[in-house]
């Protein structure tokens, strides 16, 4: 099956212009300025009706930024969607969030929190895992200030976001944290241990998209020589207990190197009967989605909409 017309004439101006379909040249600064400002190309804008305010957080070794968006008519007490970019683990930023955020804002009645994690190679496992697990908390504890209900918290992220996010879920089990009500999982990277690329390129074939050789890469980044891939704290696949998590939506593209482990992890959380669901969406790359001039764009967006609606009103899980 061949990419989605319009995506596919997307990738290759992006390919003739040198912005995908490997390792662009540059510093790591560099590399970050052109991806993010290429993310930005997607961005439909905010709507006029949401204000949005930075708050700074401290955490362990620094501070963080958490931006709150809050649309106009919300309740006093809000339910709010904590929401944690992609990027590799290495790039992304609270404008790059709100492009891959799309117009929940505006199709769900709750405001949204979006974490400026700190970005590796400069920040190695566990620092931006420990940063949203920090911001995660601070929400939690302003929450009479910012206008939230901390009773209805939706967490999610997406690809490094969705792995964040799924992490965030066992860490407040595991530490007595609040459990957010359900997490939504776009293109998450869930397994970290380097990818085998025969196997992996001859599954997503060669479209210019995400490759596994760059996953490698960002994985590299993100985590040591001295930490294990397999630890259930970086790849939340390999947590032999995923008992007691909130419900979980999971979205995944057919030519994605990371599109296996996300189904794998529907198996496991099934398998702790954790109620799970899982939409595969064909003739796209990782996150393609997000592009707009397509139907999968509306589509995929008002299917997440329905899926934080629900998880919001309790509607989600039997």
């Amino acid at each position: 099956m061949p990419l989605d017309p319009p995506i596919q004439r997307i990738i290759d101006l992006l390919v003739a212009a040198g912005a995908a379909g490997g390792t662009p040249p540059g510093t790591l600064d560099e590399r970050r300025k052109v991806a993010n400002s290429t993310m930005m190309l997607a961005f439909t804008g905010r709507p006029d009706d949401v204000t949005a305010r930075d708050h700074t957080v401290p955490v362990a070794g620094g501070e963080i930024t958490v931006r709150i968006l809050r649309p106009a008519g919300l309740p006093e007490a809000a339910p709010l969607f904590y929401f944690i970019h992609g990027g590799g683990f290495f790039q992304g930023d609270l404008d790059t969030a709100e492009v891959e955020l799309g117009s929940m804002t505006s199709l769900v009645p709750c405001a949204v929190a979006l974490v400026d994690y700190r970005l590796a190679p400069e920040h190695r496992y566990p620092v931006p895992l420990e940063d949203c697990v920090a911001g995660y908390t601070w929400v939690h504890e302003h929450a009479a200030e910012l206008g939230v209900d901390p009773a209805r918290i939706v967490v999610g992220g997406c690809s490094a976001g969705g792995n964040l996010a799924a992490l965030l879920c066992l860490v407040a089990r595991d530490r007595g944290l609040p459990m957010p009500l359900a997490q939504l999982l776009d293109v998450p990277a869930v397994d970290l241990t380097p990818m085998d690329l025969d196997v992996e390129a001859d599954a997503i074939l060669d479209f210019g998209g995400l490759t596994p050789e760059a996953c490698n890469e960002y994985f590299a980044l993100y985590l040591d020589d001295t930490v294990d891939p397999r630890d259930p704290r970086v790849s939340p696949l390999f947590e032999p207990d995923l008992s007691g998590l909130p419900p979980a939506v999971i979205t995944v593209a057919e030519y994605d190197p990371v599109r296996d482990q996300g189904e794998r992890y529907l198996t496991r959380l099934h398998e702790a009967d954790v109620p799970a669901s899982a939409f595969r969406v064909l003739a796209h790359l990782h996150g393609g989605w997000i592009i707009p001039g397509t139907i999968t764009h509306a589509l995929v967006g008002d299917l997440r909409a329905a899926a934080l609606r629900r998880a919001l009103t309790g509607t989600l899980a039997p």
